[in-house]
């Protein structure tokens, strides 16, 4: 059965990104941070405009993690160096949970955050 999401297919989109990945730590970092330093200046008379800026933020921040650790464990699959069958079928496994967990994280949260601006 051939699927559409497979780690082969997660593997070549982490290679052709692959040097963005240390950027996108780094932002990642700045978002946070610039995160940290609007949450202090939140109040109770603050602009809506000004907390859904920073819920933004914050959900910039998360994704921009998510994409890089996509890259760092999808850049190099294991099982294609292994040539032990039972080494082989473990890394597999592994490999498919990643892709699972993965298909799931990278969307959620876009999702989370539209929900949340549907919702208030």
């Amino acid at each position: 059965m051939k699927f559409s999401i497979s780690p082969e297919l997660f593997n070549y989109i982490a290679i052709t990104f692959a040097r963005f990945k240390w950027q996108l730590l780094a932002w990642c970092l700045f978002f946070f941070v610039l995160f940290i330093g609007l949450q202090s200046q939140i109040k109770m008379q603050t602009p809506s405009v000004l907390v859904w800026l920073a819920i933004l933020i914050l959900f910039i921040a998360i994704e921009s993690l998510v994409i890089s650790a996509f890259m760092f464990f999808f850049q190099v699959l294991p099982s294609t160096r292994e040539e032990n069958a039972s080494w082989y079928r473990f890394y597999r496994t592994i490999e498919w949970c990643e892709t699972i967990l993965f298909a799931i994280l990278l969307p959620l949260p876009i999702v989370l955050f539209c929900y949340a601006f549907i919702r208030l």
